[in-house]
């Protein structure tokens, strides 16, 4: 499973760069309001200067309209930045109107996507398809993204319920051979959903800096090391 960093936050990037745990990054409005980035000069300085920090590694960045054309100005616009910018694009808009047709568009015309707020599994197979279906009669081997929320849907319909949607929307991508997209498995909340979602199958899980930080500590791990150094020291 590959992890992505949720953040764009520079010095967080470096820290799991040098870690050996950062397999690409994934951004949003939301992220970049918390860092205090605005303007759309801000946000893209932002954007290169990830995208230049962790090389051919895949940077999500999310389109910020509903209105289909405004969608496809701004994914193109945004996927010109840097070979390996992804364009987020939710699912629906906030009607509940599918946006599927502009992300078949968009992969047809050569634009790496990450469908996002998905919540269900009827939405991650036919995000699925409508990617497969852009990718047709073109010759690309770049991985395409599905995101499901499983923080939002374990909010909303319980933990197991969450485990379940990603793994058989993962089982339901391999039997029918849909190797160009790849589950995301977003909205990771603590150390327990990291644990318990990376179980699913997901090939991607997307975490915030804080709840990596806290899944390495232990009382038992810091209190082990304390005494084989004060032991050392007895022993030298």
């Amino acid at each position: 499973m590959k992890i992505f960093i949720d953040s764009d936050n520079i010095e967080e990037i470096k820290k799991y760069l040098s870690w050996g745990v950062c397999d690409g990054v994934t951004t949003n409005p939301t992220t970049f309001f918390r860092s205090g980035v605005s303007g759309a000069e801000g946000i893209k300085n932002r954007v290169l200067e990830i995208s230049k920090l962790i090389g051919s590694q895949p940077l999500s960045v999310e389109v910020t309209s509903e209105i289909p054309e405004e969608i496809i100005k701004q994914a193109k616009e945004y996927s010109g930045w840097a070979n390996n910018i992804v364009i987020k694009i939710p699912v629906t808009d906030s009607k509940g109107n599918s946006l599927l047709g502009v992300v078949k568009k968009l992969v047809q015309e050569g634009v790496v996507v990450n469908v996002t707020l998905i919540m269900n599994f009827n939405q991650a197979i036919l995000a699925a398809k409508s990617i497969s279906s852009g990718l047709e009669k073109l010759n690309d081997k770049k991985a395409h993204f599905i995101s499901i929320f499983a923080g939002r849907i374990t909010e909303e319909q319980g933990v197991e319920r969450a485990f379940q949607v990603i793994k058989e929307a993962r089982l339901w991508l391999d039997f029918h051979k849909f190797n160009n997209v790849e589950i995301i498995i977003a909205s990771i909340r603590n150390p327990e959903n990291i644990e318990y979602f990376s179980k699913t199958g997901g090939h991607v899980m997307t975490i915030p800096p804080e709840a990596i930080s806290k899944s390495l500590l232990a009382a038992r791990t810091k209190e082990g090391v304390a005494k084989f150094m004060e032991d050392a020291k007895k022993s030298i």
